[in-house]
């Protein structure tokens, strides 16, 4: 019988909920649900049938819901859903806290953060893990090192990402304070803070004993429009950062997830150190990690590492120039098409194949501002989102 339902429920367009009978003992099918096997297939199967799509989250979460999450499904791109979801019921918002920020998007999971408003009082992110698939929320414990310890700030830094080898979801923080210099010659930032590393299959935080390597001074931070979701899969976790305090040295910092020890991986030799006019962003193109090198009214070039962690397998594998105009590169998406953000502030995909280019609607910009549009990488899943038993 549990070969006939997986068979039924594999081959449906959308997964079935979690159902008990009356008397408290669970449905056969309730127990293959459950399976991690199980749970992998239909994940796989998910993205086989082409059934990723990518949403479009407008001021990040919109906690009021004036502004609903607008889903483009990957085969037809053009087409918007504002109906898709909707914020979990469960979530009930503490007073005071009125931002919002998404971390990460994997596997069918949302990773995302509430912020306060006070600025006089600095007070930690409440962060949440969400399956909208099962409507299900899971609200992560405090982590030990606050935000604040009597400096003026905090530098936060958070993401989410998938280890493989233990079939485990983690949220990686780390952070430094900063307090404003007494003298010119004095640091603004102070030094890097032990890294804390929440597992879902645990449902705990630790600290950690490898550091964020001190000698970074920045993590590149694009603003405006950004893809949510393209790094994170396969174990490892990415930035883009400045070292030794100087604008002309750039690498970027790898996290183990597995591991959980921080690498270095150099940039292209060709891609210049420092361009004023040039910006570089990181992504992923079919799972590889890839640097987008990029200026105003100019060509983009795409930088591809075919062979994850050696620096000599970096290979140029586009250069567009057939753009013309304010066009910035967001990153590849759904069936390896490259979304931008073109002239008024419009979004737009690019089909490598087709060389056709196809524009997208976006609401609400003049209100919230276009800046604070997130992409997010989504498909359907049934990943649990409690710790395991």
């Amino acid at each position: 019988m549990e070969n006939n339902l997986e068979a039924l429920i594999l081959g449906g367009p959308r997964p079935l909920p979690r159902m008990s009978n009356p008397l408290g003992r669970p449905w056969p099918m309730n127990a293959l649900l459950s399976q991690p096997s199980f749970i992998i297939s239909h994940l796989h199967r998910s993205i086989h049938n082409n059934d990723e799509m990518f949403m479009v989250f407008y001021s990040e979460l919109c906690l009021d819901g004036e502004i609903p999450i607008i889903a483009h499904p990957s085969h037809s791109p053009d087409i918007e859903n504002p109906n898709f979801i909707n914020l979990p019921a469960s979530l009930t918002i503490p007073p005071g806290y009125t931002h919002s920020s998404i971390l990460g998007s994997l596997n069918g999971l949302i990773c995302f953060a509430l912020w306060p408003t006070d600025t006089v009082f600095v007070r930690d992110p409440i962060i949440c893990i969400w399956n909208p698939s099962l409507n299900a929320l899971r609200i992560l414990p405090p982590y030990t090192i606050p935000a604040s310890l009597g400096f003026e700030g905090i530098d936060l830094h958070i993401r989410f990402g998938y280890d493989p080898e233990i079939d485990d979801y983690k949220v990686v923080k780390f952070s430094r304070l900063f307090q404003r210099p007494v003298t010119a010659f004095e640091s603004y930032f102070k030094a890097w803070l032990q890294v804390e590393v929440y597992s879902m299959r645990k449902g705990s935080w630790k600290l950690i004993n490898d550091k964020f390597p001190s000698h970074v001074g920045w993590i590149s931070d694009v603003a405006g429009p950004t893809i949510i979701g393209s790094d994170g899969h396969d174990g490892h976790i990415h930035w883009l950062c400045g070292l030794n305090g100087k604008i002309t040295e750039h690498a970027i910092v790898a996290f183990d997830l597995a591991t959980e020890t921080f690498g270095e991986i150099p940039l292209p030799d060709s891609i210049p150190e420092y361009n004023k006019d040039r910006t570089k962003l990181l992504g992923h193109l079919s799972g590889n990690l890839c640097v987008m090198s990029y200026m105003e009214d100019g060509d983009i070039e795409v930088w591809v590492m075919n062979e994850y962690g050696v620096a000599e397998s970096w290979v140029k594998h586009h250069v567009f120039s057939q753009f013309s105009g304010n066009i910035v590169p967001l990153g590849f998406i759904l069936n390896k098409e490259f979304l931008l953000q073109g002239d008024k502030n419009r979004l737009a995909l690019y089909d490598q194949i087709a060389a056709k280019v196809k524009s997208l609607e976006v609401i609400a910009t003049s209100r919230f501002g276009f800046d604070r549009v997130k992409i997010v990488s989504y498909v359907d899943s049934l990943v649990w989102i409690a710790p395991a038993s």
